[in-house]
């Protein structure tokens, strides 16, 4: 198959969620190596750190996309890295290996991420069928701020064939492997 999956993460979480945030990220990189797909993600700590070890636990080819931070611990799970010092050029390359996106529960750069995708899609600077999955009951309160930003003509109801949302694994596998 040999696809790139770009996955956005967050670099960690409240000890409270941590369990099911560090199983879920793991769990999905573990899948996406089974199912042949490039796992791609920022380089990190954290979720990004947990996928990146499900994929390379399972043999699977990991990227780490890294933006250099003086102290941030990068993850020893990837087997190929590209380093940054700034923001904008580490994520024109992140989104130009993508030829599919995962969203993982994260912060700031996480939406950030998601938005950027978004508008790119919108503008037809990344193709259309290009999958872009938000994974997650962390995700319901954006699907409402979606839908207020609908509501209050802000977006167009299109917006919602720009990205699939999924609360399961499979799920996201069925989709990933009927667009790509």
């Amino acid at each position: 198959m040999n696809k790139n999956i770009v996955v956005f993460a967050g670099n960690g979480c409240d000890k409270d969620r941590e369990k099911y945030y560090y199983s879920l990220s793991y769990e999905t990189g573990k899948l996406l190596a089974q199912s042949g797909f490039t796992v791609v993600t920022g380089g990190g700590p954290g979720l990004m750190n947990q996928v990146l070890k499900g994929a390379y636990e399972k043999k699977g080819k990991t990227i780490g996309v890294r933006l250099y931070q003086e102290g941030k611990v990068q993850s020893p799970f990837v087997t190929k890295s590209f380093f940054y010092r700034q923001l904008k050029p580490r994520q024109a390359k992140l989104i130009s290996l993508a030829d599919g996106f995962l969203a993982l529960p994260g912060g700031i750069g996480t939406f950030y991420e998601i938005f950027e995708v978004l508008s790119l899609k919108r503008k037809g600077e990344i193709k259309m069928n290009t999958p872009l999955i938000l994974i997650g009951e962390y995700y319901e309160e954006f699907l409402k701020l979606i839908s207020l930003m609908e509501k209050e003509g802000l977006v167009q109801k299109s917006i919602h064939n720009l990205f699939n949302y999924c609360t399961d694994l499979k799920e996201m596998k069925k989709i990933l492997l009927e667009v790509l």
